[in-house]
């Protein structure tokens, strides 16, 4: 619309009408776009080449984060349509879900950041819990799944180093063995 008009300038009730905004914001707007401050009384106009210049450029500064906003929003609705399916065919079966808060270390767990409880060796994954009633060891043994998969899933590289770290094949025992033979 900023190209097909005809006026070198417009006012706020222009802004206000253009972009759908309230007084304020208009004014806002106006002054994020170069617009000069106006005086008291007087109309603050803002000339319609800079403000199609600024609309451009913040479109092209800005249009990569509502990209990844809605990709989050649809990956979330996904996610939760998800978890409604599963709980409806938990309660059809007369299961009870497990549920626990979900803290943010949860969210961000890495390999490194894993309970004590949790052990990644070669070949194995311990999860111990040997402490609390039984409905307590399932709601804990529960959490430390979730943060294990978050934990496997936001640091995979880790999780690679430390398969690798223990594995000790007989061919790397054997050349061992034999560098200590050759002192």
């Amino acid at each position: 619309m900023l190209r097909r008009m005809k006026s070198k300038q417009l006012d706020r009730a222009a802004i206000e009408e253009l972009f759908l905004l309230q007084r304020r914001a208009a004014n806002e707007l106006m002054t994020q776009a170069g617009a000069p401050k106006a005086k008291r009384g007087e109309a603050v106009l803002i000339d319609r080449t800079s403000l199609l210049a600024w609309t451009e450029r913040t479109f092209k500064d800005e249009s990569w984060q509502l990209e990844r906003r809605k990709e989050t929003s649809t990956e979330l609705s996904r996610s939760v349509a998800e978890v409604q399916a599963l709980r409806e065919a938990m309660a059809k079966e007369g299961k009870q879900p497990v549920s626990f808060p979900l803290d943010e270390k949860y969210l961000r767990a890495t390999c490194t950041s894993l309970p004590h409880a949790i052990r990644i060796e070669h070949g194995r994954i311990t999860i111990e819990v040997a402490e609390g009633t039984p409905d307590e060891m399932q709601q804990l043994a529960c959490q430390f799944l979730y943060e294990l998969a978050m934990a496997l899933n936001n640091d995979p590289d880790s999780f690679r180093d430390l398969i690798a770290a223990n594995h000790d094949s007989p061919s790397s025992i054997r050349s061992l063995l034999q560098s200590l033979g050759e002192y």
